[in-house]
């Protein structure tokens, strides 16, 4: 099972500022273990390494997240621009590029959107950005006052076009046949192309 273990300083949890310390990996001690040359050392020091994770787990100060749960989390929230991520119990922590609401429930829109959108593709930077998706189904389009398109996906995503580009696409094609495909562009910004063609137009999410 892959999971990414996140450590939350103490400080955090109870905003003292006594406590706001560098845990460093909550790994780090059973590794260390490794060091020991005695058989009965080293036992001795994992077991006690292994009962420190496990009383840390229980009182809140290290949780284990599912990598899996990152990753749909990031896909339901990508072109978001909310302020911080909330972990399952925990307050809001001020993560970069979340969303104000529970990981656990932005896990489960991203596992619904794949439900709904089984064939998208999604491509990472080395450093595990979303930077593109591409095969969205769309389940309707429509302008705004000023001509603006608006685009509505199966996985409930609202996105509104922002610049004043003329979008040309096939009128008679019902929008739940098309797709669409999103990437990051410079500044925090977003385009979309309709169908895999055509000009790419600057859009913010809405929804």
């Amino acid at each position: 099972m892959n999971t990414r273990l996140l450590t939350l300083p103490l400080a955090i949890l109870i905003t003292v500022p006594a406590f706001a310390q560098d845990a460093g990996s909550p790994l780090s001690p059973l590794f260390d273990c490794r060091q020991i040359d005695g058989d009965a050392q080293r036992l001795a020091c994992l077991d006690s390494a292994v009962e420190h994770l496990y009383q840390s787990e229980n009182s809140g100060e290290v949780v284990a997240i599912h990598r899996g749960d990152i990753e749909a989390a990031e896909e339901a929230t990508y072109g978001l621009d909310i302020s911080g991520l909330r972990l399952p119990g925990l307050p809001d922590l001020g993560l970069s590029g979340g969303a104000s609401t529970d990981l656990a429930n932005a896990a489960e829109a991203g596992t619904r959107a794949n439900d709904s959108s089984a064939s998208y593709q999604v491509e990472r930077n080395d450093n595990g950005e979303i930077t593109r998706i591409e095969g969205l189904p769309v389940r309707n389009l429509q302008h705004d006052n000023v001509n603006r398109l608006i685009v509505t996906l199966q996985n409930g995503q609202v996105w509104r076009q922002s610049d004043g580009n003329r979008i040309n696409y096939p009128r008679r094609q019902p929008p739940t046949e098309m797709f669409v495909t999103i990437r990051s562009g410079s500044l925090g910004s977003h385009l979309m192309q309709l169908n895999g063609r055509g000009r790419w137009f600057r859009v913010r999410r809405e929804q």
